[in-house]
């Protein structure tokens, strides 16, 4: 796969890619995940933000939820530090409504209270690129795709011979972070072995501020693994393979008292094998891929002690030239296990999907996708997406989307332990459609604007019914009607001279539940706003500042305060490889919460170095 080239800026870290070069747009750059075929990023009629490598390494904080925070229509609120849950909102929906990829493999938690990923414990070691595609997008991926699709992908050695990747990080609550990737690349074959750990001590994940002063400390621990062989001129095999660790302490809960002890643990594993097979005017790939999660919380007060999860997943699909573009079609099959403390549960999914990309003219382009999935519970659904790109003139695109999504529900909202009404088996998936109208226009001197209005709509969502305190045990129901969210991005850098650049995204978002409620969580302005300079003599920095305001929280759900936070990163390059850094995270030591009742850093510094060769 081919990938961007060259050193993204400060802006293109913060906003997805946006600092091309200074003359219109950047043709080496290719969209991975937002067709079923890799695509020029200005022929692509939906919005999508892309990190590179540098820009993820030099993000401005750590974790890679902290990082994709910085994007626009992108949220994030967590139940603590490192290693606690994190949950990431896109355009104003739960990650329930987001899929997640690693490599090719779905890594969301089939066993999860909702199927989605927990981001907590995730750094950006051995990360090469990140896409973030907005909008339901049901007719590439399938279920939970309704607000998007993150896709991950890792450290792949670009040269011949081999490569090295190196980083060490210390830093405030004792924090020793270290990572190395090591790589060999040949004319017919790749290797890659990306090894990571975090120790730190952290903080209470129970808000301080309200008299939780333990702190909950965390350990993690990463390998990545990934190879290429071609066979022959006609056939290549890989593999990429996943493990993951982590401990970490909960507390009991948010809030008063919240500070007892309540360990958990995570572990993930998974592995995908592939092959490409070029067979003259038809190109084809076969995968395999089995991820599997183990979840336990030995203390809990409520539900289940252990959770395990597995997901396996074969896939087909073949490319070949039609009369105006791409043409791409194939088929896959998912089966998605859960067990919890009352027994174990499963579906299967199996899919046909199609899409047309169609070059109209020299200026526009329209691709056309349809999918079927056939799910073993619920029975078949039929999803599209169109999306155009129209260039008017040199250095714009406008960009246009309609799509339609759908959410089968979870094994865990049908039959799991947290459901303490009667299990019900009769829910149905809900239903979503989505559309979006943005125009992007890049100046020749290097400054670019981008505006996109979002709209998506659900029907029937699925939610959770509380009980009475303190368990608030219930169950879920479906909910009657439409809910929406809806909402406006902007985004763009301003060269300001002598190396110093203005930069900025702004995100208003309007996120309703069917009863007229707002979406906990979801604040309804998040704006950001940064300098970014390049110093000379190998010296650059930037600054950040986050306002997010006008958000609810809780139970019940009620207004929280607004909050201001900046980060400080200088960094020096100590030689053409080597680059050290120092980041104030929480520069002027806010007190804050992006979840009622969980605790936030206090103002943290950290120094690292890291080194590519």
């Amino acid at each position: 796969m081919k990938h961007i080239l060259g050193t993204a800026s400060a802006a293109a870290l913060i906003l997805g890619g946006g600092a091309a070069g200074a003359q219109g747009f950047d043709l080496g750059e290719i969209v991975i995940f937002a067709n079923q075929t890799e695509t020029e990023a200005f022929r692509v009629g939906v919005t999508v933000e892309t990190l590179d490598a540098d820009d993820i390494e030099s993000g401005p904080a750590s974790g890679v939820a902290e990082t994709l925070d910085r994007l626009p229509g992108i949220s994030v609120n967590a139940n603590g530090g490192p290693g606690k849950s994190a949950s990431l909102f896109v355009r104003g929906l739960p990650d329930r409504y987001t899929a997640v990829r690693l490599n090719g493999i779905d890594i969301t938690d089939p066993s999860s209270v909702q199927t989605q990923y927990n981001w907590g414990g995730l750094s950006g070691a051995g990360l090469d690129r990140i896409e973030v595609l907005k909008g339901s997008q049901s007719a590439l991926y399938g279920s939970e795709a309704i607000a998007g699709v993150i896709n991950m992908t890792t450290f792949r050695p670009t040269e011949n011979g081999m490569s090295y990747r190196f980083g060490v990080e210390i830093g405030s609550f004792d924090t020793l972070r270290t990572d190395v990737s090591v790589g060999y690349r040949s004319d017919t074959a790749m290797l890659a072995l990306t090894l990571s750990q975090v120790d730190t001590d952290a903080f209470s994940a129970a808000d301080e501020n309200q008299g939780n002063t333990e702190t909950d400390p965390f350990k993690g621990r990463l390998a990545l693994l990934s190879g290429r062989f071609a066979v022959s001129d006609i056939v290549t095999l890989g593999f990429d393979a996943i493990y993951e660790e982590q401990e970490t302490n909960i507390d009991a809960g948010g809030g008063v008292g919240g500070d007892a002890d309540r360990p958990f643990f995570t572990d993930r594993k998974g592995a995908r094998v592939y092959a490409e097979i070029e067979t003259g005017t038809v190109s084809h790939e076969i995968g395999l891929s089995r991820f599997e999660t183990t979840r336990q919380d030995p203390l809990t007060p409520f539900g289940s002690p252990r959770f395990d999860s597995s997901r396996t997943e074969a896939d087909w699909i073949a490319t070949t030239t039609a009369p105006l573009g791409p043409l791409a079609f194939g088929l896959a099959w998912t089966e998605e296990e859960a067990t919890f403390s009352n027994g174990t549960f499963a579906y299967r999914t199996a899919s046909a999907f199609a899409e047309y990309q169609m070059a109209l003219g020299e200026d526009v382009d329209l691709t056309l996708s349809g999918r079927y999935d056939d799910n073993s519970r619920f029975g078949g659904a039929l999803t599209g997406r169109a999306a155009l790109a129209w260039r008017p003139a040199e250095g714009t695109v406008v960009r246009a989307s309609l799509g339609t999504g759908f959410r089968a529900p979870s094994l865990n909202e049908l039959f799991g332990p947290f459901n303490t009404l009667v299990p019900n088996p009769a829910l149905e998936p809900e239903e979503s459609r989505s559309a979006e109208l943005g125009i992007e226009h890049r100046y020749s001197g290097g400054a670019f604007v981008k505006a996109t209005v979002f709209y998506t709509e659900i029907d029937n969502l699925i939610g959770f019914v509380s009980g009475p305190p303190p368990l608030f045990l219930g169950g879920y129901t479906q909910t009657p009607g439409t809910s929406t969210a809806k909402g406006l991005e902007l985004s763009g850098e301003l060269p300001l001279g002598q190396g110093f650049s203005l930069i900025g995204a702004y995100t208003l978002t309007d996120s309703r539940l069917a009863t007229g409620e707002r979406q906990p969580r979801v604040p309804r302005h998040d704006l950001l706003l940064g300098i970014a300079a390049e110093m000379g003599n190998g010296w650059a920095g930037q600054v950040l500042v986050n306002h997010v305001a006008d958000r609810i929280d809780g139970f019940p759900a009620a207004p929280v305060p607004d909050y201001t936070v900046a980060t400080l990163q200088i960094s020096y390059d100590v030689t053409e490889a080597a680059t050290a850094y120092l980041r104030i995270e929480n520069l002027f030591d806010e007190e804050y919460q992006t979840a009622a009742g969980f605790g936030t850093s206090d103002r943290a510094v950290y120094f690292g170095i890291r080194a590519n060769f």
